[in-house]
């Protein structure tokens, strides 16, 4: 009788994350979708009741939250893997797009670099495309290293 009661309590806290873990999401995932939002919000020109800053707060805000409520709750891990491959994309996008173009970078031009980080991001890190990817990568490396494939390291231990 005490088992499943256990079993039930382990399921329940594995399918309903924390208020503390969507806030570490948040942290994480937000800041991309909140710059985006200003970002867009700056482009628009448009007299709205918040700042631009406010706007993207709101705007990041509401889209973690929406994907939070439909379900989709990504491991710390994953979502801290999300922010350094937005930057590090969002990094690249705009050097080679300021060298290239660097009179034509507007803010709808902003707007396109940051939708195209946060997609390729995303495509990285929580598709399974992207797992595919980072294992293609991770062998790739490792073979140029010269280290043992990581299956019979991890058969070793």
């Amino acid at each position: 009788m005490e088992r499943p009661t256990e079993r039930g309590g382990k399921e329940q806290s594995s399918t309903s994350p924390s208020f503390g873990h969507l806030l570490l999401v948040w942290l994480f995932v937000g800041p991309s979708l909140w710059s985006l939002g200003s970002a867009v919000a700056a482009a628009i020109q448009a007299e709205l009741p918040l700042s631009t800053m406010g706007t993207g707060l709101l705007f990041g805000t509401v889209v973690v939250v929406l994907f939070w409520t439909a379900g989709f709750h990504p491991s710390l891990r994953a979502s801290f893997g999300y922010f350094l491959a937005e930057q590090g994309i969002y990094l690249v996008l705009v050097v080679g797009i300021a060298t290239a173009f660097a009179p034509a970078f507007t803010s709808w031009v902003a707007v396109a670099v940051q939708l195209v980080s946060i997609s390729l991001a995303a495509t990285l890190v929580f598709s399974p495309v992207g797992a595919k990817i980072r294992n293609w990568f991770r062998r790739h490396i490792r073979s140029l290293l010269k280290l043992p494939p990581q299956d019979r390291a991890a058969n070793r231990e």
